[in-house]
């Protein structure tokens, strides 16, 4: 049978361990971001339709012409410095015609791809992927921090015309 005093250094070394596993539980994830994976984010300087685009196999879905995307959840957020290169995928689809302000059927889907560098430095806690899709086919991305708007890193304006900039 146990003593008092054993039984009291037995309930005190059993709380310090409680309350130690307590505080690095809790330290341990005020240093993870929120969230380790990013959200996708695009922008579309050209007159067509990107159909069924993908970031690394990752499906973001289409993204208009001359405007933007959805935004999905996307690949986990890098833990390295080091330059991190995508596989862009997607198909080309209906030219936007800006005088009717429709798409308009060019033909068969056309597929693209591209092998894009994302542009460093990285932000500490990244939080979007925002990707640039050119009129000369050519792809650039960047991480954005959390708490930074995508739209105000829009390279080229709506052409005017386009149904985006009616009633502004």
């Amino acid at each position: 049978m146990l003593s008092l005093k054993s039984f009291t250094w037995i309930a005190l070394a059993a709380l310090a361990i409680v309350l130690i596993g307590a505080g690095c539980s809790r330290a341990m994830a005020k240093s993870k971001p929120k969230s380790p994976y990013l959200t996708l984010f695009a922008f579309n300087y050209s007159d067509r339709y990107l159909y069924d685009t993908r970031v690394d196999g990752t499906w973001m879905g289409g993204v208009s012409a001359y405007t933007d995307s959805g935004s999905v959840m996307g690949p986990l957020a890098p833990r390295t410095d080091k330059p991190i290169t995508l596989d862009v995928r997607w198909k080309l689809s209906g030219r936007y015609d800006l005088k009717t302000n429709t798409y308009e059927k060019v033909g068969p889907l056309e597929p693209r791809s591209a092998q894009v560098t994302v542009r460093q430095p990285y932000p500490a806690d990244p939080h979007t992927l925002l990707l640039h899709f050119y009129a000369d086919g050519h792809v650039e991305a960047e991480l954005l921090e959390r708490g930074k708007d995508p739209w105000d890193l829009r390279r080229e304006k709506i052409p005017e015309g386009h149904i985006a900039n009616q009633g502004l």
